[in-house]
C-alpha cells in the first residue's frame, strides 16, 4: 500500500511540474503558501476527474494583494460572501517573508532582501530623504561602502520590485507588517522595521519625461512619476528573482 501511494506522489508530482494549465504551474496549488505532498495529490485528483478545485497564483506570478475586506458603492464596509471582489476571491501567491536578523528582510518567493527602515537618525533612518540621483550616488553608495548586512550589491530596486512590497490590506503605511513593526523613536533596525507612509524612489525613469522617475506612495500603494530633484525616500535592495 505504501508503495502504491508514493507512486501516486510521484505522479501527481510529474503533472506538477509539467501540465501545461496555469493552475498546475505554480506549485503550490492547495494555496498553503508553501508546496508540499499534499500539492501533488490535489494535482492527481484532479486530474483523474475528481472535484478538486485548485488555487494558483495567475501564470506570470501575479502576487495576492493582500485585501481581505469587501465595500458597497458608498464606501461602507460589506460581507464579502459572494461579491467576486479582491476581498472575496483573494487571487494569487501568497507573500511571505523572513527578518533576517541583520538588518534586512528576505522575500521568500522573490528572493530579493530588502533593507529594514530605523527611526534612528542614521543611514537607514525612515525619514531622511534623497534626490533621485544621491538615492544611489549617497544612500546606496554608503550602504556598499560599509557593506551592509555583509553585502556590497545595494541598489535602488525598480518600480515592479518596489511595489512589490505594497500590501492593500493596509494603509499609512501600505506593507506587510514585517516592514512596519514597533517602530518607535529612536530604534534601530535591529530592534523595529519602519516605513514612512509617504513616496520612496525606485531606479526607473518615467519615459514620458525623462527628467521624473517612478515613486511609489505607501500611505495609500499608488504610483507616480515624480521630478528627479525632489527629496524622497529609499529603501534598498539587493539580490533578483
Amino acid at each position: 500500500m505504501r508503495g502504491k501511494i508514493t507512486a501516486a506522489l510521484l505522479v501527481g508530482a510529474t503533472l506538477l511540474a509539467s501540465s501545461a494549465g496555469a493552475a498546475t504551474e505554480c506549485g503550490d496549488v492547495n494555496n498553503s503558501g508553501t508546496v508540499t505532498s499534499s500539492d501533488a495529490q490535489a494535482v492527481l485528483r484532479n486530474a483523474v476527474g475528481q472535484p478538486v478545485v485548485l488555487q494558483c497564483a495567475p501564470t506570470g506570478g501575479i502576487a495576492k494583494t493582500g485585501q481581505t475586506t469587501c465595500y458597497d458603492s458608498d464606501g461602507l464596509e460589506v460581507s464579502c460572501d459572494g461579491t467576486n471582489q479582491d476581498g472575496d476571491l483573494q487571487l494569487g501567491a501568497s507573500r511571505s517573508f523572513t527578518d533576517n536578523g541583520d538588518g534586512t528582510v528576505t522575500d521568500d518567493g522573490m528572493g530579493l532582501v530588502w533593507e529594514k527602515l530605523s527611526d534612528d537618525g542614521g543611514i537607514h533612518d525612515k525619514d531622511t530623504t534623497y534626490t533621485w540621483a544621491n538615492a544611489t550616488a549617497g544612500k546606496i553608495a554608503a550602504l556598499n561602502s560599509q557593506n551592509f548586512a555583509g553585502h556590497n550589491d545595494w541598489r535602488l530596486p525598480n518600480r515592479f520590485e518596489l511595489d512589490s512590497l505594497v500590501n492593500l490590506g493596509a494603509a499609512s503605511p501600505a506593507v506587510y507588517s514585517v516592514f512596519a513593526t514597533a517602530c518607535i523613536s529612536n530604534c534601530t533596525v535591529s530592534t523595529c522595521s519602519c516605513t514612512r507612509p509617504d513616496y520612496h524612489w525606485t531606479s526607473s525613469t518615467y519615459l514620458s519625461a525623462p527628467l521624473y522617475a517612478w515613486t511609489v506612495y505607501f500611505s495609500a500603494g499608488d504610483t507616480q512619476a515624480s521630478n528627479k530633484t525632489v527629496g524622497y525616500h529609499v529603501r534598498a535592495v539587493r539580490g533578483a528573482q
